[in-house]
């Protein structure tokens, strides 16, 4: 056994070790799917607990838990099913409150990263799946789920091609609070992205980055409840956006775009960025 904070400094080691393709390495995509782990760790806000809880590491599977002062409880599992895919589970359950109507009322946060390989290509999948339960006026053997699904496609060289973001409309989980498997919560993310399947098109809001040139991508938007499809070609962030497309501004539908030319000394140093 471990400590987190060794397998946050060396998580990079530790996912290979659990078996995966030599050829995600190969991937400078790779990283970020490291990084998005590394991530989840951080908003644990474990502090000084980084060094005192133990991580349980077995055949494939990466794995530990912790209660904060305050009451949350955490846990992450890291696994590897088969050579071409790891996937990282992180729950979060809030401390109960009581709520307007003097029910008890309490909250789960499901998060789960499913990074795949094709062999052929190098191309590398990363899935994002998510969803939140609570019990806010639900009857026994039932919660509100509240789920959502993002995929980002890399290309070989390490650089996102697409983005896709679903989010669903909320249900009803046919499972108590204490009971609802992982299973159940990601079964709708889990199958955002099947085009044969029942949920593909079944989303509330839906918003697609399509690459089209080193610094723009399509934008292609749908928010169903307010009757809003939306298609622009849009700026990315120099700083942030070149590898992962991170779009400038904060309106997401802009009436107007302006995208002026760039001189040859810009793109030379946005490429060695």
């Amino acid at each position: 056994m471990y400590s987190v904070e060794e397998l946050k400094n060396k998580l990079k080691d530790k996912v290979t070790g659990l078996g995966i393709d030599p050829k995600f390495k190969e991937n400078p995509a790779f990283d970020e799917a490291i990084i998005e782990i590394k991530c989840f760790i951080t908003r644990m806000n474990m502090g000084e607990a980084l060094e005192s809880v133990k991580v349980k590491e077995e055949k494939r599977s990466i794995s530990f838990s912790w209660t904060s002062p305050a009451g949350n409880k955490y846990s992450m599992m890291i696994s590897c099913s088969s050579p071409e895919t790891f996937r990282c589970i992180k729950t979060e359950e809030r401390p109960p409150f009581v709520g307007t109507n003097g029910q008890v009322v309490r909250e789960k946060e499901v998060t789960e990263q499913v990074t795949t390989i094709d062999n052929s290509s190098g191309f590398i999948t990363i899935y994002i799946n998510g969803s939140s339960i609570n019990n806010i006026d639900c009857k026994n053997g039932e919660c509100n789920n509240n789920p959502w699904s993002v995929m980002e496609y890399y290309t070989s060289e390490g650089i996102m091609r697409d983005r896709d973001l679903k989010i669903f409309p909320g249900g009803i989980l046919a499972e108590d609070f204490d009971s609802a498997r992982t299973n159940s919560i990601l079964f709708i993310p889990r199958q955002a992205f099947i085009i044969s399947g029942p949920f593909y098109n079944s989303y509330e809001m839906r918003s697609i980055l399509s690459r089209e040139k080193l610094d723009t991508a399509r934008l292609t938007a749908e928010d169903k409840p307010r009757g809003i499809e939306y298609r622009a070609t849009v700026r990315l962030s120099q700083e942030h956006g070149l590898q992962n497309m991170q779009t400038l501004g904060g309106d997401p539908y802009p009436q107007r775009i302006t995208i002026p030319p760039l001189s040859t000394e810009e793109i030379d140093r946005m490429i060695s960025r």
